[in-house]
């Protein structure tokens, strides 16, 4: 486990300058609407599961204020740098960034009022064990809360990449997509919620506009979980999926990254 994980620490690592790129057309926009759902309250004690560069925690420790706590964990040493600046320069004393494995942490004494993931559990090993693990670290009546990929979102980018990467090498199996796949409809992660030992599920479905260019498209590309895709390929070969990629938006006029996310929360 330790050395998969590592991996997709490393990925988003190495794309940590694109990835903060995308924050305000992207990440920030998913981490509000993940904390609009999850309502951390005034003085509540939260931990911010995968949070990549803050874009649910620094909400969340707006919302939880000077009296409470905001852990916000990540593999990624890269983006958790990028989340302390952002930190610093609100002055968010309350919230803290660490580089760790969110599978291996330890609750506070008492449990954490909330604990939050924004589209993180499908990247986990065994996303069913890492997730419940979340779950118990909160203390009773505490809330989860998790925002996945609404099915079909991305589509057009998605499926340009997708036909760029099958120009150099066949497209691989993927368990973060089989994971998703579980999880992509409101009726599905409810359902799933409640699998975990959970009550009283809800599921809060997204649209954000999100506008597209090839060269924004290339960035999201490589600064997200899809680098990993270009692991191993030749510099020529990446510029040759760059291009077909790009070509492909350009001729499909896809202009739109249509965002579509499905919060759902649930009680221990």
């Amino acid at each position: 486990m330790a050395a998969q994980q590592a991996t997709i620490g490393e990925v988003f690592s190495a794309g940590a300058e694109e990835f903060d790129s995308w924050s305000p057309l992207l990440w920030d926009p998913v981490g509000q609407a993940t904390v609009d759902v999850s309502a951390p309250a005034v003085g509540e004690r939260v931990f911010d599961a995968c949070c990549g560069a803050g874009a649910s925690a620094l909400p969340a420790a707006r919302a939880v204020g000077p009296g409470g706590l905001v852990d916000a964990v990540d593999l990624s040493g890269a983006l958790v740098a990028l989340g302390e600046r952002r930190a610093r320069q609100e002055g968010l004393a309350s919230l803290r960034f660490h580089q760790h494995d969110v599978t291996a942490w330890t609750a506070p004494e008492g449990g954490y009022d909330l604990v939050q993931c924004a589209l993180g559990v499908f990247f986990f090993p065994d996303m069913d064990r890492d997730t419940a693990k979340l779950a118990g670290l909160l203390r009773p009546g505490g809330r989860l809360a998790v925002t996945v990929w609404e099915k079909g979102a991305l589509g057009g980018w998605g499926r340009a990449f997708k036909g760029a990467i099958e120009t150099e090498r066949e497209w691989p199996g993927s368990a973060q997509s089989d994971q998703l796949a579980r999880i992509d409809t409101a009726d599905a992660l409810a359902a799933w919620l409640e699998a975990l030992g959970l009550s009283d599920p809800r599921v809060i479905r997204r649209d954000l506009a999100v506008p597209l260019t090839p060269a924004t498209a290339w960035d999201l590309a490589v600064g997200s979980g899809t680098r990993a895709l270009l692991n191993g390929l030749a510099p020529d070969a990446v510029e040759r999926v760059r291009a077909h990629f790009t070509a492909t938006l350009e001729a499909d006029a896809v202009t739109d990254l249509d965002v579509r996310v499905l919060t759902g929360t649930a009680v221990a």
